[in-house]
């Protein structure tokens, strides 16, 4: 008998015992993993990691053996919105949001609900699905602790979809509140740029100078300063801009007032400074300046010095937007002088050449012109009555002179009455509109 209660005291101390050790093997597998998580945190900056992404490596570690040995823990949502931020944090956002929905389904009453909510749309943000986002952003307003957040990202992702009066909206309503200096400084330059994008400079001037006004880091203050500038330009202020721009030596100020000199007609002043620039700077504001100088001797016909700037610029830098656009541009060019030294067929040549440059350049008024000498200096060659078509088409789609497509109709169906193209003139489903009144 007393052999029985002696095992069995000795029985209820060995399950004693090791419940106590599984109670304190989960407890520290718990307190590691939120150790490692806050320790991940404060390498975060605005959302966005800085440094390695170790301690998150260890979050998910931890959390995992959280969830997988003790699935009926009350820690569980705990470790799962650990689990879901540290994968955003590091950058796998589809794990992210794989842990923050699995969260949110099947633990709507958990106190890290909310947070789930916000980092779905950072997760969605980051993927660019950007009506997912909205979603998730949406309900998080809804939740005080984030609202701020929440409509921070919102104003992110309705610039990202050009929304701008959601933005606008937003925008408003957060500029009321008290928001830090980092925050109204990031929301600012949005506004600004979504003013500039729908053309509205004068309030992007007001938004660009007022947020100059709260800049003191000299990167920032000359980006402020070339957007303001930038807007004096559109506006048409030419000498409120240069008034801005002087005593700035950067060689993007330059290049501003070289485009400043386009628009006033001084090309002499403009190839000077944009030659300055080219020179004088880095590879891709190189690539740029030459870009706008070749632009200016193309549309003075100086095919030749316009080739050698486009040249120029792909040499600078080939992968960059006005690289792989000049490269482009020296081709048609090349193909431009192949055809203006055309003496065997000299009409087929002035057709293709009209082509280039109502497709290539995208310049229907001069493409007007090179047709018309196509039918006018070639009347019996096969290309006129394609000519006189094409330039009919254009006054008709491009201009809406109907006067003058009516005018080329008849010439059409006079000079070459038996043509496909007269008989497509007269039997177009909409020619009657042209008649005029």
């Amino acid at each position: 008998m007393v052999r029985y209660r002696l095992g069995f005291r000795y029985s209820i101390l060995v399950v004693t015992g090791v419940s106590l050790f599984a109670g304190c093997a989960y407890f520290n597998t718990f307190y590691n993993c939120q150790t490692y998580f806050r320790q991940g945190i404060k390498q975060v900056t605005h959302d966005t990691l800085k440094v390695g992404g170790q301690n998150f490596d260890k979050t998910i570690e931890k959390a995992t053996s959280v969830i997988v040995k003790y699935p009926r823990s009350r820690y569980v949502d705990d470790a799962l919105f650990m689990m879901g931020a540290s994968y955003y944090y590091i950058g796998d956002y589809l794990r992210a949001l794989e842990k923050l929905d699995y969260l949110s389904f099947n633990y709507p009453e958990s106190k890290f609900y909310d947070d789930a909510l916000y980092y779905k749309g950072l997760a969605y943000y980051k993927l660019q699905r950007w009506g997912q986002a909205v979603v998730a952003f949406r309900e998080a307003v809804t939740y005080p602790r984030f609202r701020q957040k929440a409509l921070i990202g919102l104003s992110y992702v309705y610039y990202q979809e050009s929304d701008y009066a959601s933005l606008t909206e937003i925008a408003g309503e957060l500029l009321q509140r008290g928001l830090g200096k980092k925050e109204k400084r990031s929301l600012l330059f949005l506004l600004g740029e979504a003013q500039f994008n729908q053309e509205q400079y004068a309030e992007a001037n007001e938004t660009f100078m007022e947020l100059l006004g709260l800049t003191q880091v000299p990167g920032e203050q000359r980006t402020l300063k070339l957007k303001i500038a930038e807007t004096y330009l559109a506006m048409g202020e030419y000498e409120t801009c240069r008034t801005f721009l002087s005593g700035e030596v950067d060689v993007e100020f330059k290049k501003i007032l070289a485009d400043l000199n386009v628009r006033v007609g001084d090309t002499v002043a403009a190839k000077e400074t944009y030659l300055d620039v080219a020179t004088h700077s880095i590879t891709d504001v190189a690539a740029h300046a030459f870009w706008d100088l070749a632009e200016i001797y193309r549309t003075q016909d100086s095919v030749t010095l316009a080739i050698a700037y486009y040249d120029s610029a792909v040499s600078r830098a080939p992968l960059s937007e006005h690289g792989i656009q000049a490269k482009k541009m020296a081709d048609v060019l090349r193909r431009i002088d192949i055809l203006a030294q055309e003496t065997d067929d000299p009409d087929r040549a002035q057709f293709l050449l009209a082509e280039i440059y109502f497709i290539d350049f995208n310049e229907p008024q001069r493409a007007a012109r090179e047709y018309e000498k196509v039918y006018e200096l070639y009347p019996q060659s096969e290309w006129a009555p394609k000519a006189l078509y094409a330039h009919l088409w254009i006054a008709w789609k491009i201009f809406n002179d109907d006067s003058s497509a009516y005018r080329l109709r008849q010439q059409l169906s006079v000079r070459y009455p038996d043509s496909e193209y007269a008989r497509s003139a007269i039997l177009t489903e909409n020619a009657e509109d042209m008649e005029p009144e």
